[in-house]
């Protein structure tokens, strides 16, 4: 009987021990049908552009956005340790393919991080998370970064250190040091760094945040600064938002404000979205919709157009499960 107890005990204990981590893995798989109506090879966001682009059949129509291709194709690995006292470690790693037979699997998002009651410290490569961006419908389907060369909704991939306070009454602040070099050891010269002090409010169907940014601009050897405004607010039949960004440059039309407006709809499996985006003379126009058919599987349909490049206007019909 005590070999028994004695067993159990050991047992439980074990499983205590297992309990206190977790580890899952995600992703997403989808296919798409989708056009550039512009013809222009260089639009980055559909497969990488290198000299074989000119040469390969494959390579060169996902270049250029046309046809059928496997457009998403990622897979994420997170764990969550409990290390007792109240604090926790995390940890994530995002891997995701291009477009074409023979691409290879490159780094996403990814980054670990140490919580507690003090707040949330940590380090991340990952993609500005610039607040006039966040705004834009889910409904839409386009793909993250289609219009980057519009400088309104524009993304880059950046390593960030920063911590954020525990949340109080809805409220939450923080604050980041972002480096814009992707992963390299140390800055060259034609990268920029940033100090970025952030503050964000949920309450129920509100939500509001504002960035201050100081900015260091290696390549010019300059330093300025921007404010960044959104808010968003859910009114049951529709959730409306807007986002504000301060200017970006100098002269030109990038020294001019950035506005942004979405609405999304919900109408039971279906949903429906739209964003317009707007910087000086410059100009991002986006639709789509999207049917659940089951939680994790989607039929979706979307056209986006801008008016900065000739990259134009884009349409993308997409098959996606995410697991």
């Amino acid at each position: 009987m005590k070999k028994t107890l004695i067993a159990l005990a050991v047992l439980a204990a074990s499983g205590a021990s297992f309990a206190q981590s977790s580890v899952t893995l995600s992703g997403t798989y989808s296919v798409s049908y989708q056009k550039d109506l512009t013809n222009t090879v260089g639009n980055g966001s559909y497969a990488p552009t290198t000299a074989a682009a000119a040469t390969n059949t494959t390579n060169a129509v996902a270049a250029v956005g046309k046809g059928f291709a496997v457009t998403d194709a990622n897979l994420k690995l997170a764990a969550v340790e409990d290390l007792g006292g109240g604090l926790k470690a995390s940890f994530d790693y995002t891997l995701e393919t291009g477009a074409f037979r023979g691409a290879a699997a490159t780094r996403a998002d990814s980054g670990i991080a140490l919580s507690g009651g003090f707040g949330t410290f940590a380090v991340r490569n990952t993609r500005s998370s610039d607040l006039i961006a966040s705004i834009g419908s889910p409904a839409i389907s386009l793909p993250d970064g289609l219009y980057d060369s519009s400088n309104i909704v524009a993304r880059a991939a950046t390593d960030l250190v920063s911590f954020t306070l525990p949340a109080f009454s809805g409220l939450t602040a923080s604050f980041t040091l972002s480096e814009g070099n992707d992963g390299a050891i140390s800055l060259p010269t034609t990268d920029k760094s940033a100090y970025v002090v952030g503050v964000s409010y949920v309450n129920g169907p509100l939500t509001a945040g504002a960035a201050f940014k100081s900015v260091n601009d290696a390549a010019s050897a300059t330093k300025k600064s921007n404010t960044e405004l959104m808010v968003s607010y859910d009114l049951g039949v529709a959730r409306v938002a807007y986002g504000f960004d301060g200017k970006s440059a100098t002269s030109g039309t990038y020294s001019k404000d950035a506005n942004g407006f979405s609405v999304t709809v919900p109408a039971g499996a279906f949903t429906v979205g739209a964003n317009y985006f707007t910087r000086g003379t410059n100009k991002v126009t986006e639709v789509g919709a999207t049917y659940a058919l089951s939680k994790r599987t989607s039929l979706s349909v979307a056209s986006g157009k801008q008016t900065a490049d000739a990259n134009g206007q884009q349409m993308r019909i997409r098959m996606a499960h995410a697991f």
